[in-house]
């Protein structure tokens, strides 16, 4: 029997791993930020069963119709990482919750987000560090999904960057899956 660590009977057994993935947001949009360029934050579920899971909250444009135009959406994909990143932030579940559950969780909660409901809004000023009230973007999203699962929103803090709309994530109602039009 092989003594090797990287076994398929080993990675059968690994649980799933969690990360926040950075990238400048809107690609050199996200440079216009003041005091510091601004980050799109994903979420990475990577586990021996589903592989990789990309999660994200994005703005419309054309594919729902001109009415549905920048409002915020769940966004998923598998088996590919985002391109660009510049910082790896690790989380782990909340207390007294497996890891498996934790990402089940998190998957099921993005899947009944209501997409096409919320105005997607830059930061306040266009380029400001913080969201006005009562709007949102991605990163409230992505806090609001956390947030929905976890009970809290972890702490993000990149020095010299920013992430405009986490410190406001958006209502939870959003997340039960129930039509809000």
């Amino acid at each position: 029997m092989s003594t090797d660590m990287n076994t398929v009977g080993r990675a059968q057994h690994s649980e799933p791993t969690f990360t926040l993935y950075g990238r400048i947001a809107a690609t050199y949009a996200g440079y216009i930020g003041r005091p510091y360029a601004d980050l799109h934050l994903s979420l990475i579920i990577d586990d021996a069963y589903n592989g990789i899971t990309v999660i994200d909250g994005q703005p419309t444009f054309g594919e729902a119709g001109l009415h549905n135009l920048l409002r915020i959406r769940t966004n998923i994909y598998t088996n590919e990482l985002p391109g660009g990143v510049i910082v790896k932030i690790p989380l782990d579940p909340p207390a007294g919750m497996s890891r498996e559950t934790f990402a089940r969780e998190l998957v099921i909660r993005a899947t009944n987000f209501a997409s096409y409901v919320s105005p997607y809004r830059p930061p306040a000023k266009l380029r400001g560090d913080k969201m006005n009230p009562g709007e949102y973007n991605s990163s409230s999203y992505l806090a609001a999904l956390l947030k929905s699962v976890m009970g809290y929103v972890p702490a993000v803090h990149v020095i010299g960057y920013q992430t405009p709309g986490w410190e406001q994530p958006m209502p939870l109602h959003f997340f039960k899956g129930e039509a809000l039009r």
